[in-house]
């Protein structure tokens, strides 16, 4: 016998010494797994997020970006307003069958000019952004935003609303 087989033995023999009582449970061990998350995003959400953050935010930095998508998401669960992106992105005072000038939840989609992407570098890297906050991956940096303005304007429903946030040239309003 060689040593590995004279350890195999005694320990075997030794086990046999344990009394073996009816109460020996195995140790539970509590194992908290997070199951991977399956999100199939639909091409025209991302696109209509894409094309407010381009609109509303292109010249802001990445958090301004996120802050726009997540207000706009943000109007999506509130009861208030229509319950999908496209919806509360073209959310507006219609007239013969058109947006009324100037009377839109999201100042470019009724101000008159070009709705046309012409910096589409900028574009690529902002439909990123959109994906990344539809996915999930980036959190609200809004503190539960459903409106904002630039710093150099003071519209009138400003004046009820709560101060949320503010990102570079953007102040964020909750709800009160």
């Amino acid at each position: 016998m060689d040593v590995q087989e004279i350890l195999t033995y005694v320990i075997g023999s030794l086990l046999l010494l344990v009394p073996v009582t009816s109460d020996l449970k195995p140790p539970i061990q509590e194992v908290v797994v997070e199951a991977e998350k399956r999100v199939i995003l639909d091409e025209r959400d991302v696109a209509c997020l894409s094309k407010n953050i381009y609109f509303e935010a292109r010249g802001e930095d990445t958090e301004g970006q996120i802050a726009v998508a997540h207000v706009t998401l943000n109007r999506v669960e509130h009861k208030k307003f229509p319950n999908t992106i496209c919806e509360v992105v073209h959310q507006a005072k219609v007239w013969d069958g058109h947006p009324v000038r100037y009377q839109c939840q999201f100042s470019w989609y009724c101000d008159g000019k070009s709705d046309e992407i012409h910096d589409w570098r900028s574009y690529h890297a902002i439909t990123e952004v959109a994906r990344m906050v539809l996915l999930g991956y980036i959190e609200d940096n809004t503190d539960g935003s459903t409106f904002y303005h630039a710093n150099y304007v003071k519209p009138h429903w400003s004046n009820h609303m709560a101060v949320a946030v503010i990102h570079d040239k953007h102040i964020f309003y909750r709800m009160r």
